[in-house]
């Protein structure tokens, strides 16, 4: 068993005592968070340990308690690709509650962040903006470039070898037992930890479920089309909406078509800074923030006076979001993500028929995100995989499952699935919400209450049902009154 093989060497050091005072940062240093920080040395590869060896970057920000409870809570990030430490900080606020009694732990997964990170320059540097007019094929001949020049070798970046590190940092902090909460992707690993490790867990939060059965990838467009489908439903439900765009749905198809055959060249304005861009707006571009602007409802509910601009003609509102979105993105260390989904999802697809692949073509997103990922993973190395990791967990530790009840990637139908196996867990679904529910006041009162008790069948769960999406937009103003 590799996490048994990777946890019996010796660690080599006391990491609570190599902690020194630090600041872990977010949004290019806008936003910053007083913690503890250390590298802890493991083996890249486990079964070689004499080998060569990589530092994981932990952080500890630590209780306001003078005598905090003794299992903190470990926050694990998404992607595959988000640094914990920076997702921590970006919403440092959603974990002030748990801040007063726990410490939060914070280990950069293997790849990502500060633990040698597995970036692909090229294609991040593309991310939305640079590949318009690209085919699969370019497109994933930039993610293979990571394969040139990669520092360490991706087969030992996956999520098997995630959980051993995270059980590694915990025995040299010193901690007996965490707390888990984690967000999309992190689930997987907060499962697998769990599966791994029962005797370390104490209670456990997951928000936006990824169930380990299930192969990433072929479903993404679908659940997009299925998302947008249902925000035009509700605008079309709304009589404000429906009097500002009634015909949102055939606009939005018409302005497809359009870009399709002939894409627009769009000056505009960086909406932070000011700066003058130039940026050529295609189908691509479009489907593209369409899709990252659905993971949100407060994203979500600027669509259709966007919609309605590029029916227009006017491109600018795109071009500004697709570079905003761009900048976001740019932080996720993509040769991770290849060698997360190349060993853990890609082979499990199956054969993609005929069928298959025509219901992806008829989505906005198209067939791109699937041959993309499948000319890559033709030549990215297969990494560690434990044969139990994609089996369904069966678990009794205390669980909260978090779904959005509009989440175009991960719905709320994949936590159904995963509490199948939980025995001592709560599913909550919020009504019109996307991707991950950290953010909802309500919802972090709660979690802080469940993380205190570690009883999930007695918290009140009424300011859920009180949540409500961010009204939609009846013009580039805003909501109408």
């Amino acid at each position: 068993m590799l996490a048994l093989a990777f946890a019996s060497g010796s660690l080599g050091q006391q990491l609570r005592d190599e902690l020194e005072p630090c600041r872990l940062t977010a949004d290019e240093g806008r936003r910053e968070v007083d913690a503890l920080c250390a590298t802890l040395a493991v083996s890249l590869d486990p079964e070689t340990p004499q080998g060569s060896r990589i530092e994981l970057f932990v952080a500890v920000v630590e209780a306001l308690a003078e005598d905090p409870a003794a299992d903190p809570l470990a926050v694990i990030a998404g992607g595959p690709g988000d640094a914990a430490t920076r997702f921590f900080a970006a919403n440092e606020a959603a974990f002030e509650r748990i801040l007063r009694r726990r410490d939060v732990l914070l280990m950069d997964q293997r790849g990502s962040g500060a633990s040698s990170p597995l970036h692909c320059e090229k294609l991040e540097q593309a991310t939305l903006l640079d590949t318009v007019g690209a085919d699969a094929d370019e497109l994933a001949a930039l993610a293979l470039d990571c394969l040139h020049t990669t520092t360490h070798d991706p087969r030992f970046f996956t999520t098997s070898l995630a959980v051993a590190d995270l059980d590694l940092v915990r025995a040299a902090l010193g901690y007996e037992r965490l707390n888990l909460y984690a967000i999309s992707y992190g689930t997987r690993v907060a499962q697998h930890y769990v599966r791994r490790f029962p005797q370390r867990v104490r209670s456990v939060v997951l928000d936006g479920v990824l169930p380990t059965t299930m192969a990433m990838g072929p479903a993404i467009a679908l659940q997009s089309q299925a998302a947008l489908l249902a925000l035009f439903d509700r605008c079309a439900d709304e009589a404000a909406c429906a009097a500002a765009y009634p015909q949102l749905r055939e606009h939005f198809k018409a302005v497809l078509s359009r870009l399709r055959e002939a894409p627009a060249a769009v000056s505009f304005q960086h909406p932070r800074t000011g700066a003058t861009f130039e940026l050529t707006v295609d189908h691509t571009v479009i489907a593209g923030v369409v899709r990252l602007l659905l993971y949100q409802s407060a994203g979500a509910s600027l669509l259709p006076p966007l919609v309605e601009a590029a029916y227009r003609g006017d491109y600018r509102q795109w071009a500004a979001q697709a570079y905003v979105i761009n900048e976001a993105l740019r932080h996720l260390a993509t040769g991770l993500n290849y060698a997360v989904t190349c060993t853990e999802d890609v082979p499990f697809w199956g054969k993609l028929g005929e069928r298959e692949m025509a219901a992806q073509a008829r989505t906005f997103m198209g067939t791109t995100f699937v041959d993309v990922a499948l000319r890559v993973c033709r030549s990215w190395p297969a990494g560690i995989l434990d044969e139990d990791l994609r089996q369904p967990l069966a678990s009794a530790a205390p669980t909260l499952l978090l779904s959005g009840e509009r989440d175009p990637i991960t719905p709320p139908n994949y936590a159904e699935k995963v509490a199948q196996g939980l025995t001592n867990s709560v599913s909550v679904v919020a009504a019109g919400l996307g991707h991950g529910m950290l953010t909802v006041p309500c919802v972090q009162q709660v979690i802080a209450e469940f993380i205190e008790n570690a009883e999930p069948t007695t918290l009140d769960w009424s300011c859920v049902e009180r949540t409500r999406p961010v009204p939609l937009f009846t013009s580039a103003l805003g909501p109408a009154p």
